[in-house]
């Protein structure tokens, strides 16, 4: 599949209420196509996707639902703490990570509603319900972990971030990522201090068994990490954070 025509036929549609089901088909398509490529490859296209899309989310031109039902209804009072990392080079900026989930979650999610009370949204424009500066956001995480150990708030706690792979756990948990790719890594130090001072300041409520990875509530995935838990072979790195909350 030639990527830049690909890119072209998409401009065209961004401003039609439905324009996620021809994207999704497609993405589906480029993925089986470089599924047997090199790393390389398989991340040159899928940042050009990304690319394409952070262009236009800055542009302001995609069709997104203007008036939304209220998409945080079915929130919860928190009792569940999610850890994720982005698995993407560090310093991922706002507009990328919204770029990213607009694709990765709220274009599959409208184009097959996987929950019957959702069947509605089908064909209907992408809606989030959640507005920063006049515009919608897809983010999926409520917290922000940087390298240098400064954390930004990205949802409000009132909000419900599509996140877990469970909608009981998204309604009732709040997501903490950490900016960088922890497959095979640990977060510094100074990372697991601050996602355990957002814990303690914001979260006291949460009983330490309910700091969970993303990887504890959906098995499909190894966020936030391989190592994060523990194995005949090493201490996972949430041993480190549940220490410091202590």
């Amino acid at each position: 599949m030639d990527l830049k025509r690909t890119l072209n036929k998409w401009g065209e549609l961004l401003g039609n209420p439905d324009w996620y089901s021809a994207v999704v088909s497609d993405i589906e398509d480029i993925r089986k196509e470089y599924n047997d490529k090199g790393e390389a490859e398989q991340n040159g296209v899928k940042n050009g996707i990304y690319d394409f899309f952070e262009r236009h989310i800055r542009a302001n031109d995609i069709a997104l639902d203007e008036y939304p039902p209220d998409a945080d209804a079915e929130r919860k009072p928190i009792d569940t703490i999610v850890i994720h990392h982005t698995s993407n080079p560090p310093g991922m900026s706002r507009e990328r990570l919204s770029a990213i989930e607009l694709v990765r979650l709220y274009a599959p999610e409208f184009a097959a509603p996987k929950r019957a009370e959702d069947a509605g949204m089908k064909g209907r424009p992408i809606y989030s319900g959640h507005f920063r500066e006049g515009r919608q956001v897809f983010w999926p995480y409520h917290w922000f972990v940087r390298g240098d150990g400064t954390v930004e708030r990205l949802l409000e706690d009132d909000e419900i971030g599509w996140q877990a792979g469970s909608w009981d756990v998204n309604c009732r948990s709040a997501a903490i990522c950490f900016d960088g790719n922890f497959e095979n890594a640990r977060p510094l130090d100074v990372e697991l201090a601050a996602a355990a001072r957002i814990i303690k300041e914001h979260y006291p409520q949460v009983a330490h068994e309910r700091i969970l990875g993303h990887r504890e509530v959906n098995p499909k995935t190894t966020c936030p990490s391989n190592l994060f838990l523990s194995s005949a072979h090493h201490r996972g790195w949430k041993n480190d954070l549940l220490l410091l909350l202590k």
